[in-house]
């Protein structure tokens, strides 16, 4: 059924999963109505509750820290058969027990009225969301939530930010339960024909430590599986100086990491300066940048997901975006609303890829250079010149002929649904609108490679002595994969180094 299993490691991944999750759910159809567009065997299991009924669950493992997961309990209604009376009768001890429990998080207003079953439960806001599990409208498979209780969300004391956390961390669970045979073997034992793995991970903080040696251990498990990984970073608004150079360094290793291990690693974050004027968020609400950074993730992998004739699997895209064979990092845009259904515009307004401070004095500068792959997805009203078209199908702009560029356009009238759950964000899209069209562009250029050497400039002295090396020149390897030939001035920037 060309399954993919989804890992979702840290706070922000869960917040755009969740997203994620939340439109997959849109997609069910049920009664009269018509059929989905969507094929949801990809990313849904079958189940049975306790009660010996069908369940029909997202296909994902999720891993946050101590109190990450907010009012969400780990057995569902749907999964709980034992009452705490039955808990404590079946209990070995005879004797008197003392329970000590922590007080418990209080479900959202929005939650209460899902559980109640009100069609218009309160939306949520900023303010109200506080936790990923605040909006979420699906339930998970107990399997599924993973809470690691070696670090706190947003402690002060032991903050979970250090690249090194990660990865120690990820070390040492594994060697007490080995973790991909203890959480990850039975979602894929259960597959029939897995088509890949999508990882939502942050680079910038100790996840990328810690998705860096699972996506090893996951290689190590699946040498030829097709590994696709949004990469996702946190706003800098208001980051002291500090902060922001570690968050860097934390960028700059977890990409020389999952480069060399996953098939396709798309970083997404928000421009560190105003955003285009058809985006209105708080870049302090962490609800309302995965909401953008979901939109872009959701609808350019669309096409791997819809119930056509021909599905187009995880590994086609890579191929088309990795014309090379090293070339595993792609650059994100995004336009959404009235632009959406621009085809022939080039520069698209939200651009997704930022990696490295641009400031005045600094000698990066981008220039437009060829164009080595590009997928294209459009999702609306609108369509390209093409008259005899599918839904679904990819449109091939130029034949794949040794150095030519590989263009691909795919199109869908399935619309991005904006959800009780989704926060109103963009202006182009009046209130109250149930859907918007979307464009994403997925490309790997050769102004990627000064966007590289940017990156291992700013981070060289930032790093243990010992691992300098190693990361520059394993930064230095992925930018020169983006040049058309090796004559281009590779060595313009090293002499500083």
């Amino acid at each position: 059924m060309h399954e993919i299993i989804t890992l979702q490691l840290g706070n922000l991944s869960n917040y755009t999963a969740t997203h994620f999750w939340n439109a997959q759910e849109s997609y069910f159809t049920y009664g009269d109505q018509e059929q989905s567009p969507v094929n949801h065997d990809i990313h849904w299991r079958a189940g049975v509750g306790h009660d010996g009924s069908e369940t029909f669950l997202p296909r994902t493992v999720i891993y946050d820290l101590k109190g990450g997961f907010g009012s969400l309990r780990k057995i569902n209604p749907l999964y709980d058969a034992t009452l705490e009376s039955d808990a404590a009768a079946d209990s070995l001890w005879s004797g008197r027990a003392t329970v000590h429990k922590q007080d418990a998080v209080s479900p959202s207003a929005y939650q209460q009225g899902l559980d109640a079953g009100e069609q218009a439960p309160p939306r949520p806001t900023a303010s109200s969301v506080r936790y990923w599990s605040d909006f979420s409208r699906v339930y998970y498979h107990p399997r599924s939530l993973v809470q690691l209780y070696d670090f706190e969300l947003n402690s002060t004391i032991r903050p979970f930010e250090r690249f090194a956390m990660g990865a120690e961390l990820f070390s040492s669970l594994d060697k007490e339960h080995e973790l991909v045979d203890r959480d990850w073997r039975p979602f894929a034992e259960e597959c029939d024909l897995m088509q890949g793995i999508q990882v939502f991970t942050t680079l910038d903080d100790a996840w990328g430590g810690f998705a860096s040696s699972y996506l090893e251990a996951l290689r190590d498990e699946y040498p030829k599986t097709c590994i696709w990984v949004w990469g996702l970073q946190n706003p800098l608004a208001d980051v002291p100086r500090e902060k922001r150079q570690l968050r860097l360094a934390n960028t700059a290793q977890a990409l020389n990491q999952t480069c060399s291990q996953a098939s396709m690693v798309v970083p997404l974050s928000l421009p560190d300066g105003p955003l285009p004027s058809g985006v209105a968020l708080d870049p302090s609400s962490p609800w309302h940048v995965s909401g953008l950074l979901s939109t872009a993730a959701e609808s350019a992998g669309l096409q791997s997901r819809l119930a056509s004739q021909r599905p187009t699997l995880l590994d086609d895209l890579a191929e088309s975006l990795n014309t090379t064979g090293s070339q595993t990092l792609a650059a994100a845009a995004m336009d959404v609303g009235r632009r959406a259904d621009e085809l022939e515009r080039e520069k698209l307004d939200v651009d997704l890829f930022h990696l490295g401070r641009r400031g005045r004095n600094d000698r990066y500068r981008e220039k437009a250079g060829r164009v080595f792959g590009q997928l294209s997805s459009h999702r609306g009203t609108a369509k390209p010149e093409e008259t005899e078209e599918k839904e679904g199908e990819d449109h091939r702009v130029s034949r794949p002929i040794a150095g030519n560029p590989v263009i691909r356009r795919y199109t869908s009238a399935l619309e991005f649904p904006l959800l009780d759950s989704y926060p109103h964000i963009y202006h182009d899209v009046p209130a109250g609108e149930a859907t918007a069209a979307v464009r994403t562009v997925l490309s790997t250029t050769t102004a990627m490679t000064a966007r590289m050497r940017n990156l291992r400039s700013q981070v060289y002295r930032s790093v243990e002595l010992e691992e300098r090396e190693t990361l520059s020149n394993g930064l230095a390897e992925i930018a020169d994969a983006y040049q058309d030939d090796w004559s281009s001035g590779s060595d313009e920037d090293d002499d500083d180094l």
